[in-house]
């Protein structure tokens, strides 16, 4: 421990720049980093009032109780801890200053940089189109065993870091300003009461759903992102040119399958953590269609619909047997109706995979192509009636997902 265990970085010992964009990062780490160390320490004066002159090397750690000293080290975490939220925190907020000040192409390492320069560098079109049929990359999940931090404290950090974020604002009243440091401040107790460790190794079944956990939480969403901006860089750096991006960004996973470093896991634990990848899946499609069902409340008496897609949703009504209830319920709606449609099917694939039956239903989908195509469908019929956009930004990230 030393004097300037929570001492607030000053200005002296900030690295100069001349980058403005640097100085300025800098300078915004240094009022977060002072407001988080206050907050911490004005916790620490409530809770446990005895830490404090540890903390700032007034006192003795030696002369301290087992209980103190423990309780002593777990600030000294949280406090590291809140000094990694706030230098991500920083980072991030110089990306965006640097996008908006000097454009996205300037950012290192992103897909705007990479393009822009293959383009200024004569790299032909073709040469990127034969990259990208064969690109794969694909993470692979694993349950580390040196990773001992619970979800709940993760989830405690991210909620941390998102309030910094929020706070970057300058549109809040002095009241508003102050409520979001007060559930900052909630965000911090919470992590001081905490358990911060597993105190009990997981279990399997524990580990898959640690494991799926991000995907809900974050993945999902991430990896249509990560395409549409590969796609935005490619129309600006070869504005006359079509690309297909393919799925080139997939997820593989070693939680319930690793045969040689788990000796709990067996035949029936590998089934059972496929099967519980599969509802996962199943359960958040069915929740964007249900998103989409929301969104899409457009008529056909309001744009022109092709007649293919008029006969596949016929289609769809009549094998889900209750196609008149459907499209009583949504009139004139079709793009409502069709995704109704597809929600039943998703609904029986749902019902069957919790009794743990995956075998091709015809009343469900037979494959993931097949869930593909209707949703392809759907954008294809929204950008025959001029709603191309509604089509990229509603209907694609799903698709993507």
């Amino acid at each position: 421990m030393t004097h300037t265990a929570l001492e607030p970085f000053s200005a002296e010992t900030l690295p100069e720049s001349a980058d403005p964009a640097a100085a300025s990062a800098a300078a915004y780490a240094q009022e977060v980093v002072e407001l988080l160390s206050g907050l911490l320490l004005e916790l620490v004066r409530e809770r446990q009032p005895e830490v404090e002159s540890v903390l700032r090397g007034e006192r003795n750690a030696a002369s301290l109780s087992p209980e103190l000293l423990a309780r002593t080290l777990q600030v000294q975490g949280i406090w590291f801890q809140l000094l990694s939220i706030a230098e991500q925190n920083a980072a991030m907020r110089r990306r965006r200053q640097v996008e908006i000040e000097r454009g996205y192409d300037q950012l290192r390492g992103t897909f705007a940089q990479v393009i822009t320069g293959a383009a200024a560098s004569g790299v032909p079109s073709q040469e990127i189109s034969e990259l990208l049929s064969i690109l794969r990359v694909r993470p692979v999940i694993t349950a580390h065993p040196t990773e001992a931090r619970r979800v709940t404290v993760l989830e405690k950090h991210r909620r941390v870091y998102r309030r910094l974020v929020d706070l970057e604002s300058p549109r809040w009243t002095p009241r508003e300003r102050q409520a979001l440091i007060d559930g900052l401040r909630n965000e911090i107790e919470l992590l001081w009461t905490t358990g911060e460790l597993r105190l009990v190794k997981p279990t399997v079944p524990q580990e898959v759903f640690w494991g799926l956990h991000f995907f809900n939480e974050t993945l999902f969403e991430a990896v249509p992102d990560l395409l549409e901006k590969l796609e935005r860089a490619l129309s600006h750096g070869y504005p006359d040119e079509t690309f297909q991006v393919p799925p080139f960004f997939q997820f593989g996973s070693w939680v319930g399958g690793d045969r040689d470093g788990n000796p709990f896991v067996t035949n029936e634990v590998t089934r059972s953590t496929i099967l519980e990848n599969r509802l996962t899946a199943l359960r958040r499609y069915r929740r964007r269609l249900a998103e989409l069902v929301r969104a899409l409340s457009i008529t056909e008496r309001a744009v022109p619909v092709p007649e293919s897609f008029r006969m596949s949703l016929a289609k769809e009504l009549a094998a889900t047997g209750e196609g008149n209830e459907i499209a009583a319920r949504n009139p004139g709606e079709i793009f409502r109706q069709y995704l109704a449609c597809m929600g039943r099917r998703l609904d029986v694939m749902i019902a069957k995979s919790e009794e743990g039956r995956t075998a091709p239903d015809l009343a469900g989908y037979p494959s993931a192509e097949a869930l593909i195509a209707d949703l392809r469908a759907i954008e294809e019929a929204l950008g025959f009636g001029g709603s191309t956009s509604l089509a990229q930004t509603l209907v694609r990230p799903v698709r993507r997902e």
